[in-house]
């Protein structure tokens, strides 16, 4: 029995024997200089000195293995795999218990896609004989993830963590391997595992903020974004994630809070110019002109681009015009300012003027995609859709980018299964692009077709970029054509108060009240929609089922009657343009008194008749417009609202 046992154990050890240890004489000093030489080429990113240098080292210590393993993968670095998998071969059979010579090889062979399975045995064998060392595991994980093989990724990073519980590089890598997989629990638990070792693992605190949010645990994301934004010296790109975060958990002051914070001497002209956009979309145009202003010693002519948004926003139309086109051509901001002013002609239907401003810059600058696109555009809202399309087809870029805008065009001429085309095949090659993940999710959602699939791309969008009301407000849309008001309602509220200047969002959010049987309250949202922007009323209601409650109180908001109030102030506007059409200027007191005294007479001749008129036949839409206009004629002129009765 005790011979049998020994027999046993004699066995067992020489199945599992313990590696012999590779004998590793010191190195020769002329081994050595050239060694180091080598060492420092690699660290000065100079892989081809390194070979030349690691090559005299291993030719005067040919028994010394990690000078075969730093020439390899210094051969590697320099991209001539070939010779490094060369190398490596002989160094496997002289020195086969030597784990550094099997991880190196199995970098290398991983490299090179039909060997990866002598890659996969190679890191086998290292993990065999030095199970202590996490490479082996990380790049066998890799090799099963090049293979497709996620559940073999997955099972080797456990069995590295198992072994290796302080290893923060593999509970890393297995949360975003559990992420991946739709695991979102277990990422927490190894998220949290990485930053209980190291808590300035940025990118561990940044995937466990965004997989709360996923999980719907909004304060908590928002306490790790936080964390990650301060521990990292609060750069600009994740104060922008921390602000769609605090957007998305509907709080208002803390967004303010951080924009407030944002704006001090550390931001340079572009952050400030993204605090100054974040306050004006959020209808703070107080603060957002105090933030321009800070952009000045930065950059004067940002700083007018800045100012200009906000009178723009504030109605303050021709100031912010007259500013943007007095930018100078030398500028490096010449043509982002007269893309600003055509979006600002755009937006008051000034299209003529638009296009009178961009047709020559789209001549002279060719290339330049935003003053393409926004000629373009302009003549998509004119109507001229073979033109529109022509300059469309000349978008020169990223192909991604250049189908998300020709998209816009195709939308812009009613198009909508052609701006799908445009946008599906590029979604396919760049699906994170958030802007096309948008558009065609709202596309289908406004065909209410493909409800699945604008599901899918408006969860990625929403995934992508949080709190964003554009996106909250396509999904809220998409929510009342799946019938669930309720929700809808909630995510559409939501964008109307962080993008308060957006009419149309208030638009889909009166839709989404009155499918919900709220009546009373979509009309209310109704007439302040149409009186922010009385060209809702020019046709929008296509897009809705006539004969539905929405339409009817659609058809309500555009035809209320104004006040008697109103059409005094209308009456009195419109003579005040008569005379000013007429060339009436006063050079004198005397001049002024008597112009005056004209204006008067004639308003009271036709005060009588035009009030009646006016109160009982006209929209309020159509005199909220007309009061609105600085001209008689022309695009911004009191004509153009007739389109609005």
């Amino acid at each position: 029995m005790r011979l049998a046992a020994l027999v046993a154990v004699t066995l067992a050890a020489a199945c599992h024997r313990t590696p012999k240890p590779v004998s590793v004489a010191p190195l020769p000093s002329s081994a050595y200089a050239h060694y180091l030489a080598g060492k420092y080429a690699l660290y000065s990113e100079d892989p081809a000195q390194a070979v030349v240098e690691l090559t005299a080292a291993a030719k005067a210590a040919p028994e010394q293995p990690m000078i075969t393993v730093e020439l390899a993968r210094a051969l590697a670095k320099a991209k001539r795999l070939p010779e490094a998998r060369d190398v490596l071969g002989p160094a496997r059979k002289r020195w086969p218990d030597h784990a550094g010579v099997w991880l190196a090889s199995a970098d290398v062979l991983a490299e090179i896609p039909a060997q990866r399975r002598d890659a996969a045995a190679a890191y086998r064998r290292a993990i065999e004989l030095e199970p202590t060392d996490e490479r082996g595991y990380l790049g066998l994980a890799r090799v099963h993830l090049a293979n497709k093989d996620v559940n073999g990724a997955e099972r080797t990073l456990r069995r590295l963590v198992t072994k290796l519980p302080e290893s923060v590089d593999g509970h890393y890598r297995l949360a975003q391997r559990l992420a991946a997989n739709g695991k979102r629990e277990d990422a927490v638990v190894e998220l949290r595992a990485v930053l209980e070792r190291d808590p300035d693992h940025l990118d561990a605190r940044i995937d466990l903020a965004r997989t709360l949010r996923r999980m719907g645990k909004l304060d908590e994301a928002v306490s790790q974004t936080r964390s990650a934004f301060d521990r990292a010296g609060q750069p600009m790109d994740l104060a922008e994630e921390l602000y769609w975060v605090l957007v998305e958990a509907d709080d208002r002051m803390g967004a303010i809070d951080l924009l407030a914070l944002l704006d001090d001497d550390r931001s340079d002209a572009e952050a400030l110019a993204t605090v100054a956009v974040y306050n004006r979309n959020l209808g703070r145009f107080a603060e957002a002109r105090v933030v321009a202003q800070h952009i000045k010693p930065h950059d004067p002519d940002a700083s007018i681009i800045a100012v200009a948004e906000v009178d723009a926003a504030e109605g303050k139309v021709e100031t912010a015009l007259a500013a943007l086109l007095e930018i100078q051509e030398t500028s490096p901001k010449f043509l982002h300012a007269r893309g600003v002013a055509v979006g600002i002609l755009l937006k008051q239907k000034r299209a003529n003027l638009a296009l009178e401003l961009v047709a020559p810059l789209r001549a002279k600058y060719p290339t330049d995609l935003e003053i393409q696109f926004a000629g373009a555009l302009t003549l998509a809202k004119l109507g001229q859709a073979a033109k529109a399309r022509a300059a469309a087809k000349a978008f020169k870029g990223d192909a991604t980018v250049v189908a998300f805008l020709r998209a816009r065009i195709s939308e812009t001429l009613g198009d909508l299964s052609g701006a799908l085309a445009l946008l599906e095949p590029a979604l396919r090659t760049s699906p994170d692009h958030v802007g096309a993940l948008n558009l065609a999710g709202y596309l289908l959602a406004k065909q209410n077709t493909r409800l699945g699939d604008a599901e899918r791309y408006l969860s990625h969008a929403r995934d992508l970029q949080p709190g964003d009301p554009s996106i909250l407000d396509s999904w809220g849309w998409l929510l009342v054509q799946q019938g669930r008001t309720r929700e809808a309602v909630r995510a559409l509220d939501r964008a109307a108060r962080f993008a308060p200047l957006e009419p149309e969002i208030q638009l889909h959010l009166a839709a989404a009240w009155a499918a919900d049987g709220a009546p009373k309250r979509a009309a209310d949202i109704l007439e302040r929609a149409v009186a922010q922007d009385p060209s809702l009323c020019l046709g929008y209601d296509k897009d809705m089922k006539r004969g539905t409650v929405f339409a009817m109180l659609l058809v309500g908001a555009c035809s209320k009657g104004p006040s008697e109030d109103q059409c005094k102030k209308l009456l009195s506007h419109i003579v005040d343009l008569e005379f000013k059409k007429a060339g009436a200027a006063a050079s004198s007191d005397a001049m002024k008194a008597e112009i005056a005294k004209q204006k008067t007479a004639v308003t009271e001749a036709k005060s009588k008749e035009f009030l009646d008129q006016c109160v009982n036949k006209m929209s309020k839409v159509r005199v909220e417009c007309a009061l609105k206009a600085n001209e008689l004629d022309g695009d911004n002129g009191v004509g153009k609202c007739d389109e609005a009765k």
